[in-house]
């Protein structure tokens, strides 16, 4: 649990900064309010993340002239002190406005109520009757006395039970636990990788290292009748430790730990427990440690520290920017440092791929591993870095085209969208692909086939010529369930007619149902294909005019201006009406100068 800062004290009941205390520079700096055993503040192992200053540099400082109030157990503020009610619901006085420096709060006022409510939740009244202030209580005592006593430490000094989260409210941080349930419920409200303390009852041992990854143990595991819980300490040496529910006597967040990593000669057995704790609490692992065990000579030494390491950077990627040459060395160090390798680049190449840019050379030559997971984890890492630099995954379109087939698989779905990115910026670079991308038109996954097409209308916008042997096929998908496939599929076939109408033209039938889509996608890429048949087979397409005459009133402008191009290059007079009426009242001006052509064209 990251402390507090004295400068910075917030409300446990609203979160805002809290400045009771009169302007008093001589005062002494209140002490933080800490939870036993916590040091230098530190960061939660995930959201909420307490211990934020939402309050930011425009929080009262003790050194501008304004004091804060002395250490009393979760302050609140004079604002919500102000909305303070008896349990009865009756106001009460507001708060007193300090002169000086106040005594420490060991008591509480004699006369007036205690307890109060502020918003729903219990505060108490401590300080004497002249100088009292407000403290939200987090464990339900019966009297400020108890409150006092159970709410700081041996020393008087206040633990802290609540903290604020990254919204700028309270949370509570600390609990005396009623049970099982209630101490996971506590542990499962902060990130999967927070660190605790456990206090615990003589004549249990003490927990003396932070706890990450707390559960219950099961009653198989278990040979107490009372209920156990079980955590790992956040240690080089990492142990799970068991202790009942009945010796919890409070469970608190504290600050993050830095586990320094195992010595390079530690047993296998040694790094493998150390390998748990980072897949559980990576944030506690310290990266550049680890970066020596990468190369290390011992293979199965490497393969535990390079999955460790990928446990690291899927938290936090930007550890290993300094490590990506060592990770590169390990892509020929066995399978299994080879996996975690990949995925620990495509971690960062997420993030920032440029900068592995530079290495996919190794990266290529591992798509084409025996291994599925290999592969899948080599595509990821491409996939990542050709979304952002298409040219640098060039080299890897071979080992793409030996990849790829008609079983899907995570490594031939990367693999084939990663082909999709390429083809856009060059088509050429991909052409040599098209059979492969054809045959996986027969798969029955629609998503395979949808980036399939998608992949393939980017070569052919270029190389109309490449999928003609693919035209029955393409045409097949016409009449695909899922609309991108229909609109992909008409696409290619329009891209296909820009050179080859004659190739397109004995399937106008089957277009034509597609101009009456429901998508306006494949109404569009179908009447494109019948403007381009219309220019050397005109007779293939005048059986659909009034289809076409239709589409002149879609609510697309492509749809408009092709059906234009059509209807113009097949002399439909029929259309001549519908046409004088686009010329004169569509809203587009491209659609009202390709209608004019077309009526010149009939006329």
């Amino acid at each position: 649990m990251a402390s507090q800062s004295p400068h910075h004290l917030q409300c446990c009941c609203c979160g805002t900064p809290v400045s009771w205390a009169a302007d008093d520079t001589d005062a002494a700096e209140p002490p933080t309010q800490r939870s036993v055993g916590s040091e230098p503040p530190a960061t939660l192992g995930g959201p909420p993340t307490i211990g934020s200053d939402p309050a930011g540099e425009g929080a009262p400082e003790p050194d501008g002239g304004v004091q804060l109030p002395p250490p009393i157990p979760n302050p609140v503020c004079r604002d919500c002190a102000t909305t303070a009610t008896t349990t009865a619901g009756d106001p009460i006085d507001a708060p007193p406005t300090p002169q000086g420096t106040s005594a420490l709060p060991a008591t509480a006022p004699k006369s007036g109520p205690n307890p109060v409510i502020v918003d729903g939740v219990t505060c108490w009244r401590v300080g004497t009757d002249d100088r009292w202030q407000l403290a939200r209580d987090a464990v339900g005592c019966d009297s400020a006395r108890e409150f006092l006593r159970r709410h700081t430490d041996a020393d008087g000094t206040p633990l802290r039970w609540f903290g604020i989260d990254h919204r700028g409210s309270p949370q509570q941080v600390r609990i005396d636990p009623d049970g099982v349930v209630d101490l996971l419920s506590f542990c499962e409200t902060f990130g999967s990788g927070t660190a605790f303390d456990i206090e615990t009852a003589r004549p249990a041992s003490p927990i003396e290292p932070p706890v990450v990854d707390v559960q219950r143990v099961t009653a198989s595991r278990s040979t107490h009748d009372t209920p156990q819980v079980s955590a790992l300490t956040a240690e080089p040496a990492p142990r799970r430790v068991v202790v009942s529910i009945d010796a919890v006597e409070t469970i608190a967040v504290t600050p993050q730990p830095t586990v320094a990593t195992p010595d390079p000669g530690v047993t296998t057995q040694q790094l493998d427990r150390y390998g748990q704790l980072a897949a559980v609490a990576p944030g506690v692992i310290n990266p550049s440690g680890l970066e020596t065990l990468l190369r290390t000579p011992d293979p199965q030494a490497r393969a535990t520290a390079v999955e460790i390491f990928e446990s690291v950077l899927a938290a936090t990627a930007t550890s290993g920017l300094t490590a990506i040459s060592s990770l590169v060395d390990c892509l020929d160090a066995g399978r299994v440092s080879t996996l975690y390798a990949l995925r620990s680049l495509a971690h960062i190449a997420e993030l920032y791929p440029d900068i592995v840019a530079d290495e996919v050379d190794p990266v290529i030559d591992t798509v084409t591993a025996d291994s599925r997971l290999v592969a899948a984890a080599a595509t990821r890492l491409l996939l990542y870095v050709a979304e952002h630099n298409p040219g640098a995954v060039l080299d890897a379109v071979p080992a793409f085209g030996s990849l790829l087939a008609p079983t899907p698989t995570r490594a031939r779905r990367q693999a084939l969208a990663t082909v999709g990115l390429l083809a856009k910026p060059h088509p050429g670079a991909v052409r040599p692909l098209v059979p492969q991308l054809c045959s996986l038109l027969d798969t029955d996954d629609t998503a395979f086939r949808i980036s399939s097409t998608a992949a393939l209308g980017r070569v052919t916008a270029a190389y109309p010529a490449a999928a003609t042997p693919a035209v029955p096929t393409l045409v097949a998908q016409l009449d695909a369930d899922h609309p991108e496939l229909r609109a992909n599929a008409a696409g290619v076939l329009g891209d296909i007619a820009r050179e080859f109408p004659t190739d397109i033209a004995p399937y106008t039938d089957e277009l034509a149902a597609r101009l009456t889509d429901d998508d306006p996608t494949v109404r569009s890429n179908t009447a494109g294909a019948f403007a381009r048949i219309a220019s050397v087979k005109p007779r293939h397409v005048e059986p659909f005019t009034d289809a076409l005459i239709a589409l002149l009133d879609d609510e697309w402008t492509r749809s408009r201006v092709h059906a234009c191009w059509a209807l113009g290059r097949c002399d439909a007079t029929a259309a001549a009406d519908a046409l004088a009426e686009c010329h004169h009242t569509d809203p587009e001006e491209s659609v009202r100068q390709r209608a004019a052509w077309a009526l010149e064209r009939i006329e």
